[in-house]
């Protein structure tokens, strides 16, 4: 009786296949370091809603509102971008300058184009959410 070769190739094959995966595995154990605030923050943020002082609560009311977004890059510039509908039309407002991060992320300093320095405490910060606390009001955001 005849034995065909080709099942102990093919069990061959499948077994050096497996041999290679694993030979290729990574053993590097290296921790992926965690990001920094200043990596967290860069993108684009979308305003959620605004919670007020007095526990309202302030959506955006419209697809128009909810395009608002706060955009921070890698070279410490913000800017602002809110939309509002007046009559039918989506119109939008920009605004800008600089931001800085410190307290170890706890902390944004916004110094606008115009002049004016604002603090403003970071409550959340990480890959998908932003709250911040202006003033009295909590401001929620995602990417």
């Amino acid at each position: 009786m005849k034995k065909s070769i080709y099942p102990m190739l093919k069990t061959g094959f499948v077994f050096l296949l497996l041999c290679l995966v694993a030979a290729c595995s990574s053993d590097d154990n290296t921790p992926v370091p965690e990001p920094t605030p200043e990596d967290l923050i860069i993108g684009k943020w979308y305003v959620m809603k605004i919670t007020k002082a007095d526990g309202s609560i302030h959506e955006p009311a419209n697809d128009c509102e909810k395009q608002s977004y706060y955009k921070f890059d890698d070279e410490n510039e913000v800017t602002s971008v809110n939309f509002y509908l007046i009559d039918g039309d989506c119109l939008n407002s920009i605004g800008g300058g600089e931001y800085l991060l410190t307290d170890d992320g706890k902390k944004l300093i916004v110094t606008a184009s115009d002049g004016v320095t604002t603090v403003i405490e970071i409550l959340t910060l990480n890959k998908t959410n932003l709250e911040l606390k202006l003033g009295g009001d909590t401001v929620h955001l995602k990417k």
